[in-house]
């Protein structure tokens, strides 16, 4: 079966392959942040919802690089490879390193050496509008990545392919937060949202609703609505909503949006299908008291299960910068307690954890990344 190569964000490697496999299914891992999956007809539509893909390469080939391998072998290997492959047409080469790279492999001579060789009456460079793009990834050791992996660094690997028609990268100009005429402080980045929502999805089950019952400013219900999904947003306090429901048309997009409790959104909404959970909970405003998050959260999981039993959740926890360095055998606190007995509490509202990580924020501020299947 055709495949495609996937390449990743640097900013989490770990969370980056929980997004694909989410999204498609089975994944094989050539480079923490290079991943090959099978192509069917859905994938490409699958994959336009990932938050942390950097690029899709297709016709893809993977070199493995050991000591006597030299930069020569590998040119020579690709325009081997350009022969059979490169469609008729302008093109140009465009190498990236991954983290340090590999030492003796130049992205520059990797560029002008490959397109010397290729370069033909059917195919010259157009360095400015390529029809066809050779798409060159150096994968070596990573530099000092913000979070831990949990998987090994692999042997030093170079893959390339023409990069997928039709596939661009989600740039996110001009959706900041701030760019919003609705702003509060650490209101969600758009890629986090995304990322929370394509971290919801489940293979063989078809999500087509994204409920957040505490919508905040309206980020999670933005990035669900763009995506053309359903969008259910609630929020106990009355100025949230209204300023959801002035970023949603500054947005272009359209969703529902109410006040109300994070308790009361069966009676709101009514039960659904094929639907999941994303939120990023209100901790640290100044009018709740200590515990009240626990509370209002546990009560939202248990509303949430009433709602869709067979539904996804995934949300962001508080959690303290310490959990960035942590291990994953470590107990760390997350919203005030340790995270095997906030396990105990999710488990008795109906929901099994499945994923369970920290990622940086906003300077020093951490959240633990969770997603919960039905439980049993």
């Amino acid at each position: 079966m055709q495949g495609l190569t996937l390449i990743g964000s640097g900013w989490h490697p770990s969370l980056f392959r929980s997004e694909i496999k989410a999204l498609t299914g089975p994944i094989e891992v050539i480079h923490p942040r290079v991943l090959y999956i099978p192509l069917t007809d859905s994938t490409l539509t699958r994959l336009s919802r990932a938050a942390l893909l950097d690029d899709v390469l297709c016709l893809s080939a993977r070199y493995w690089v050991y000591s006597e391998t030299s930069q020569e072998d590998l040119t020579k290997t690709i325009a081997e490879w350009a022969q059979l492959n490169l469609p008729k047409g302008s093109f140009a080469v465009r190498a990236r390193k991954l983290g340090t790279g590999i030492p003796g492999f130049s992205r520059s001579e990797i560029e002008s050496e490959v397109g010397a060789l290729i370069t033909s009456d059917s195919n010259h460079v157009n360095l400015d509008d390529p029809e066809n793009v050779i798409s060159v990834v150096i994968a070596g050791p990573g530099d000092g990545p913000i979070h831990r992996d949990d998987i090994g660094q692999n042997s030093p690997i170079v893959t390339w392919g023409l990069q997928q028609p039709g596939w661009q990268r989600d740039s996110y100009a001009g959706r900041a937060p701030t760019d919003r005429p609705f702003f509060q402080p650490v209101s969600l980045d758009p890629k986090q949202a995304k990322l929370l929502i394509s971290l919801a999805h489940r293979r063989g089950t078809e999500t087509n609703t994204i409920v957040d019952p505490f919508c905040g400013t309206g980020g999670i219900a933005i990035e669900a609505a763009l995506q053309g999904m359903e969008a259910l947003a609630s929020d106990l306090d009355p100025r949230m909503v209204e300023g959801t429901l002035q970023n949603l048309e500054w947005a272009g997009v359209s969703a529902r949006a109410e006040a109300r409790e994070a308790s009361d959104i069966v009676s709101l909404w009514g039960s659904r299908n094929n639907c999941a959970f994303v939120f990023d909970p209100p901790y640290g405003r100044s009018s709740w008291k200590s515990g009240d998050g626990l509370e209002v959260l546990l009560s939202a999981l248990t509303a949430a299960r009433e709602m869709n039993s067979q539904g996804t959740v995934c949300t962001m926890l508080p959690t303290g910068p310490e959990a960035l360095n942590s291990f994953p055998e470590q107990d760390i606190d997350v919203m005030g307690i340790p995270w095997s007995e906030l396990e105990v509490m999710i488990r008795g509202c109906g929901w099994e954890p499945v994923l369970s990580t920290p990622v940086k924020v906003h300077r020093s501020l951490a959240r633990m990344v969770v997603v919960c299947h039905p439980a049993g």
